[in-house]
């Protein structure tokens, strides 16, 4: 199934076409695309099923994996707006349990940009997951191993730290996690189709994540109760393609506003100094400088991680459930796309599904017409 919101959009029927091979291979199970162009949604596709019983559709509601990393960041900006929090702060002024190992030079800024040290996950994530571990355990394991590095001299990729990122949130504001990012992202931006605990409904809706951890158990990730009511702040959130969209035209040139335009150049350009390596866990591991937003991933050339087509200085976000977000400002294209095949299944046709159909709509939609 194909909606057309506007204008002429012929150039992208291939990107329709080579989803819908994948799911003819049996490749993917599902996936749907959104596409957006000079601050308008143009364009959306849909192919497969969800989960069995429940095609790929506008009212499905997608597994948004690390993407939610980047509605966390949204939330503690906003409070950086309020002055409730300064990305300067360290975790321990207002965390004062998190300490020792040199835990105390860690900042907002450190958590938000991956640059803290912590580790990535527990190395017993699936074991976890599948004794359905209470969310507030699962965090006060950060405390417990040791940095890697110095805060802020590298990058390393890191649940934990968003997470910390979100505790601090809590403990300065005295609410909980969700109702901030109800109040100060979700209402404010109009995302009606984005949750980070869905109901019995919305659970019905939202689409089965095959060979996740815990994959099979009643702590699947994205697939169980558990799971889903888990709301963790660094992948814990479900939306339609649509509301993917939609959240990613409010960080998009001339698109609609949420947060203030200083705090989306804030967490749309490097935040890291230029000068840290990077490491992504099971994807990326650079001794080049890898920039970082607050929250966002930043492109730049050469990229060995990002899409291929887009111009340095793009941001976005992928998610292991097969799902990736990405805003190209001098195009002025936004590109939201999810599926539901975890990367555990295979890492290099993972994220090749994810960089084609970023660069078949960069394509399609920079070609000259006739």
């Amino acid at each position: 199934m194909t909606s057309v919101a506007s204008g002429s959009t012929h150039r992208l029927h291939s990107v329709q076409e080579r989803i819908q091979g994948w799911v003819d291979a049996g490749e993917i199970k599902g996936a749907a695309v959104a596409v957006a162009l000079r601050g308008e949604p143009i364009w959306e596709a849909y192919a497969g099923m969800a989960r069995p019983e429940l095609a790929s559709g506008g009212s499905v509601l997608w597994p948004l994996a690390s993407i939610s990393k980047l509605y966390t960041a949204a939330m503690i900006m906003a409070l950086v707006e309020r002055g409730e929090l300064t990305l300067g702060m360290t975790a321990q002024s207002v965390i004062p349990e998190f300490t020792g190992d040199g835990r105390e030079e860690i900042t907002l800024r450190h958590l938000l940009t991956h640059t803290s040290g912590l580790i990535y996950e527990s190395p017993r994530h699936a074991e976890r997951l599948q004794a359905q571990t209470p969310y507030d355990e699962l965090i006060d394991e950060a405390y417990l191993y040791p940095l890697l590095f110095k805060p802020g001299s590298k990058l390393s990729y890191s649940d934990y730290g968003i997470a910390l990122a979100a505790r601090m949130a809590e403990r300065v504001t005295g609410k909980d996690f969700v109702t901030l990012v109800d109040e100060l992202v979700l209402e404010p931006a109009g995302l009606e189709e984005t949750t980070f605990r869905p109901d019995e409904r919305q659970r019905a809706l939202t689409a089965h994540v095959e060979g996740t951890y815990a994959d099979g158990t009643e702590g699947a990730m994205y697939n169980s109760r558990y799971g889903l009511e888990l709301a963790h702040p660094a992948f814990g959130t479900v939306a339609s393609v649509s509301d993917l969209l939609k959240f990613g035209l409010h960080f998009a040139p001339h698109g609609p506003r949420f947060l203030s335009e200083a705090t989306v150049r804030a967490m749309t350009t490097d935040q890291t100094g230029g000068h840290t390596p990077a490491v992504i866990p099971g994807f990326m591991d650079s001794a080049e400088p890898s920039p970082w937003g607050i929250g966002f991933m930043v492109a730049k050339a050469g990229n060995p991680f990002g899409p291929d087509l887009i111009p340095a200085g793009s941001y976005g976000h992928g998610g292991a459930s097969g799902c990736t977000l990405w805003i190209n400002p001098v195009d002025e294209i936004v590109v939201a796309y999810v599926s539901n095949k975890h990367a555990l299944t295979g890492r290099p046709p993972f994220t090749r599904r994810l960089v084609t159909v970023v660069n078949m709509v960069t394509a399609a939609l920079t070609r000259s017409a006739g």
